[in-house]
């Protein structure tokens, strides 16, 4: 049995002994599983379209700055959406994989309605911390275009080229929000995305 520096054994810590650390080893307890589920909570809220600011731009009065993995999850969310319209929502589940399909379901990214799956594309209503995390959220969502085509435009091309595409020509190419939308919303429409 070894003894720490202010003599408690560890068997009288750890079965919750009195000696003068086990107070310390206590509150660092509390402290930890306090901080745990905050952190947990933090780590898997979406980040908003004027997160992330780079450094510079931080305390101006109105950020020109739209962060780009916002902009990609919506450009992926919208063309999850006109997929399931043009293509038909039980066609593209088939070709997503279970565990894609199961995290965008939990996150209610892929929701089951009385007419079949559909995407919901309005961001308040999604459950992100049901992911393991956002960046797995971001993966099922890059992983459920892949076998899944654009159909609806000239050229069939999968969903990862077609977002590909997008981000290439458009990373900060507009300032704000609105922008964006309207970018994404034109492109996914079979435009240029420009404005």
């Amino acid at each position: 049995m070894k003894k720490d520096i202010a003599g408690t054994s560890d068997t009288a810590l750890a079965v919750g002994g009195t000696g003068a650390g086990s107070a310390g080893l206590r509150e660092l307890a509390v402290l930890v599983l306090a901080l745990v589920p905050t952190l947990l909570l933090t780590s898997c809220t979406p980040e908003g379209p004027e997160e992330s600011i780079p450094p510079g731009q931080e305390g101006e009065s109105s950020p020109s700055y739209v962060s780009f993995i916002w902009v990609e999850r919506q450009l992926m969310v919208a063309t999850l959406d006109r997929m399931f319209i043009e293509n038909g929502g039980e066609e593209v589940m088939d070709n997503i994989d279970e565990d894609s399909k199961k995290i965008l379901e939990d996150a209610r990214i892929i929701r089951q309605g009385e007419d079949g799956h559909h995407v919901e594309s309005n961001e308040n209503e999604w459950w992100p911390g049901t992911a393991p995390s956002l960046n797995q959220l971001d993966q099922a969502l890059y992983n459920s275009l892949y076998p899944n085509e654009i159909t609806w435009c000239e050229e069939v091309v999968n969903g990862e080229d077609f977002v590909d595409s997008y981000t290439k020509k458009f990373q900060q190419a507009f300032d704000t929000v609105e922008e964006y939308e309207l970018s994404i919303s034109d492109y996914v429409d079979c435009g240029t995305g420009e404005l």
